[in-house]
């Protein structure tokens, strides 16, 4: 019976015949630029997904706007290990009414609020920020469910398109 024990050290590869032609440090590079590659691919696939949902939602909605403060409130982060790396919020959006809340800004609470929940890998949070936005939905207004179902479409192509990266990587 033959044993041998797998060390850390690529020396020791010479007592079985080989010889590397790389280093430890080397290897760590190579997977430390992997996983860059990957987050980076994670990262534009989100991106990608949060602009056609928020694009979806602020283009169709059926309701009436009358301050621009709900359409302005539908935005997105992307979040990765507790932290948000992007985000698309912006006033869009003039009402035919003044109104002294920022929709954008209130946008932006909310979805600072939902991603101090994540904490670990990535996630993309879509949201209309306003406090009455559940409420317009609840009407039969479409505030942010065509922006849902488009998501439902397109995410199984997303992750195929992904892989599809991760593996050409």
């Amino acid at each position: 019976m033959v044993s041998a024990s797998v060390s850390t050290d690529i020396s020791t590869m010479s007592r079985f015949g080989f010889s590397a032609n790389f280093s430890a440090d080397d290897v760590h590079k190579q997977m430390q630029d992997f996983a860059l590659r990957v987050h980076k691919a994670t990262v534009t696939t989100l991106q990608y997904r949060g602009e056609r949902c928020v694009a979806e939602a602020r283009e169709n909605g059926s309701y009436q706007d009358r301050t621009g403060n709900l359409r302005n409130s539908v935005g997105y982060v992307i979040v990765y290990n507790g932290s948000i790396i992007s985000e698309n919020f912006a006033e869009r959006v003039n009402g035919k009414v003044a109104s002294e809340v920022s929709g954008m800004e209130e946008g932006q609470k909310v979805a600072e609020l939902l991603a101090a929940n994540i904490s670990k890998g990535y996630a993309l949070i879509v949201v209309a920020g306003m406090h009455y936005a559940q409420y317009v939905e609840s009407l039969n207004y479409d505030v942010l469910d065509s922006a849902e179902r488009l998501a439902e479409r397109i995410v199984p192509s997303l992750l195929q398109q992904l892989k599809s990266k991760v593996a050409k990587l």
